[in-house]
């Protein structure tokens, strides 16, 4: 209780948290309702197909703009604000096409199968429309316009889920939860694809070609610090997805990933909101001239506060809870979920601070903090399976080591955190 006296529930910063939160966990508790319907419906295997899918499109479609999204919050010129939304999107025509060709080549070196080319064209599509709701909710963060993000969540988890139930009872297969993800990302990019539209209009005489490649100049930390720091760290759950696949099957990384994905929901529901809200204010502070030290020591008062419950719950009934809920076919993914609890709650705290080396300059410094730790994490899933075997003895052995080792480098990325923030902006 002490911990939440200490935070002012009337502050601005708390209120733009609760309107992101609400929409977030409406979106959620929509997938919470249909997950165990799914997992009665889908096999482990054909939920580890959707995970592969989802890390690719978020892996590609962080590279189609180079990062130059999470600029837009940052100018205090707002026209110079829409030349990087222009610029970002320039980029990812560029990619998209580059991507359409070697598809094309690949498949005319060496045809694909049937189901490796339609997997190849939904994720080109997926990563279109993706880049318009990364691009529209930057936008909105810097217009402290958090209701239309949280409206975007909301469509998506509703049109998806109700599809994949759907598609499931036709036994689509990973087909079908790979088409009802892509069909929500369409339709819940539309609200701000509309107002990209709208904004080049009322904006269209201020295009200089002259002033972007000066914003390029000033924020090219993006590409060329950020962009690779994310790309490690998609790539790094990317090439975990294929290691665990290739050593321990394929049935393994489905409920691995499922395991995963209920962990980091916390983190989706709440630290993502938290996050952009953090991102937001931090930006108007450092704008201003301010430190943001104690805006981050009240910010993980509140996410060490909310991680207790839901942690702790798994952490002690992770098995029997994941049996009652997804099935008994599920209870393994359970356990994995008990053994990374401690890691996942880290990450948890640690995840919505990560805008913060934006803002203060200090991509540099946290980007080899961030190749070490995926180093780490892709030695485990590489040298535990070569040594020992891919047996599940050998991959519970793997997943204590990884949890414990990843908890005590989060802790110390915390500290690190503390320390570059009350130390301010990179001069």
């Amino acid at each position: 209780m002490q911990i939440f006296q200490k935070i002012n529930l009337k502050s601005d910063f708390f209120k733009s948290v609760l309107v992101l939160i609400s929409g977030t966990v409406m979106a959620q508790a929509i997938s919470y309702l249909v997950s165990p319907f799914l997992t009665r419906i889908y096999t482990a295997e054909q939920m580890g197909e959707l995970g592969m899918y989802m890390r690719v499109v978020g892996f590609v479609s962080a590279l189609a703009t180079a990062r130059f999204e999470l600029a837009l919050p940052l100018p205090k010129n707002e026209n110079h604000s829409f030349l990087l939304y222009q610029l970002s999107l320039r980029i990812a025509k560029v990619v998209v096409l580059a991507l359409v060709v070697l598809l094309v080549a690949f498949h005319f070196i060496k045809p694909l199968g049937l189901n490796d080319l339609v997997f190849g064209i939904l994720t080109i599509i997926s990563t279109i429309f993706v880049v318009y709701i990364n691009l529209g909710t930057n936008w909105a963060i810097r217009k402290s316009q958090f209701n239309k993000i949280s409206h975007q969540r909301i469509i998506n988890s509703l049109t998806a889920n109700s599809l994949k139930w759907i598609f499931g009872i036709f036994s689509m297969g990973s087909l079908g939860l790979i088409l009802a993800s892509l069909i929500g990302f369409i339709l819940s990019s539309f609200g701000f694809v509309r107002e990209y539209f709208i904004l080049q209009n009322t904006l269209r005489e201020n295009y200089s070609k002259k002033k972007i490649r000066v914003l390029i100049t000033e924020y090219k930390q993006f590409p060329l610090v950020n962009l690779p720091h994310v790309l490690v760290d998609l790539g790094r759950d990317l090439l975990i997805a294929v290691l665990i696949a290739l050593f321990f099957g394929k049935n393994i990384f489905g409920l691995f990933n499922h395991s995963y994905m209920i962990l980091k929901l916390p983190l989706i529901i709440v630290g993502a909101s938290i996050g952009q809200v953090f991102f937001n204010k931090c930006s108007v502070l450092v704008r201003e001239g301010n430190s943001t030290y104690d805006l981050m020591k009240q910010t993980l008062l509140i996410l060490f506060g909310l991680s207790l419950v839901p942690f702790s719950i798994i952490f002690f009934f992770g098995e029997p809870l994941f049996s009652f809920v997804f099935s008994a076919d599920w209870a393994k993914s359970g356990y994995y979920s008990e053994i990374m609890t401690i890691w996942l709650m880290m990450n948890f705290m640690i995840s919505p601070l990560s805008s913060l080396p934006l803002v203060l300059k200090r991509q540099n410094e946290f980007f080899f903090i961030g190749l070490f730790t995926s180093i780490a994490q892709v030695l485990c899933f590489f040298l535990f399976p070569f040594l020992w075997g891919g047996t599940e003895e050998v991959f519970v052995d793997m997943l204590w080591v990884l949890s414990i080792s990843q908890a005590i480098i989060l802790f110390c990325v915390i500290i690190i955190t503390l320390y570059y923030s009350k130390k301010g902006v990179k001069k």
